[in-house]
């Protein structure tokens, strides 16, 4: 269907300047979707990493729903990266009903491509707390807006401690779809937050397995990512270094969430 539609939109769409040699046919490479959570480098993927893929237009469909420019989601065979689609959107949001909802079945994905970026879901917790209580942007969207406005106010309410223990459960839930997802899927990499900030060599092995990067995207990507030397609870991006959330919870509730994960954290080698 891409076929048809004006170059002045496709600009629009896929948020490029130009569109030389655009990816139609058999020939061009096959579409990725790339899976992740809220709080894990997510703005970093969606406004520099995925629209730096060689052979591949980005398309982040969740930012247009966010700013009510579509509401028309399709996906083609070939020719696009399509992401991010944070798995820990709301259900009752209409990023997660357009997008997330048909992109996380297992049918769906079984013979794409696809790629999972995880984080400690402790460090989740936390980040998640100062976000979306005090710093994370307001959408135009009405609807989006009126459910953030009063997440914000519920959050404000609580201490850390509080919400990371309220909100700990649905992050257990969002580990349990990538399991479901990557197991389902034929050629599915799961990347860790953790080793793109302490493990370079190996994320960016993992990265690029179904992804054409070039040396000069990534010495950006691995720039960009590197951590806050100073923490800074006014700024969207506080700080980025893993294990901060030892630093922020108190032993009762790090007892709690470490039980909670226990599965989770083995699996993916998080130390307790």
């Amino acid at each position: 269907m891409f076929k048809n539609i004006p170059r002045y939109l496709l600009k629009r769409i896929t948020g490029h300047k130009d569109i030389p040699g655009f990816p139609y046919g058999k020939n061009a490479h096959e579409s990725v979707y790339f899976y992740t959570f809220h709080k894990c480098a997510s703005t970093l993927f969606s406004g520099y990493v995925l629209k730096h893929i060689r052979g591949l237009q980005h398309i982040d469909y969740a930012k247009l729903i966010y700013r009510g420019k579509t509401d028309n989601i399709t996906f083609e065979i070939n020719g696009f990266v399509y992401g991010p689609i944070r798995l820990s959107a709301d259900p009752l949001s209409p990023v997660y009903k357009q997008l997330v909802a048909p992109a996380s079945d297992t049918v769906f994905i079984k013979d794409k491509i696809a790629i999972f970026l995880i984080r400690d879901p402790r460090d989740i917790l936390v980040s998640a707390y100062h976000s979306f209580g005090y710093t994370h942007g307001i959408s135009p969207n009405n609807e989006i807006r009126e459910v953030q406005d009063n997440r914000r106010r519920e959050i404000q309410s609580m201490t850390i401690d509080e919400y990371s223990m309220k909100s700990t459960h649905n992050i257990l839930d969002h580990y349990i779809t990538v399991d479901k997802l990557s197991n389902a899927c034929d050629r599915s990499v799961v990347l860790r937050y953790e080793d793109m900030i302490n493990n370079w060599d190996t994320f960016a092995k993992g990265l690029t397995r179904h992804m054409n990067i070039g040396r000069s995207s990534l010495k950006h990507i691995y720039r960009e990512s590197r951590p806050q030397e100073k923490e800074d609870n006014t700024s969207h991006r506080r700080s980025g270094m893993p294990g901060g959330f030892r630093y922020k919870l108190q032993n009762e509730t790090l007892a709690y969430i470490n039980s909670t994960f226990a599965e989770v954290l083995e699996r993916y080698h998080y130390e307790t």
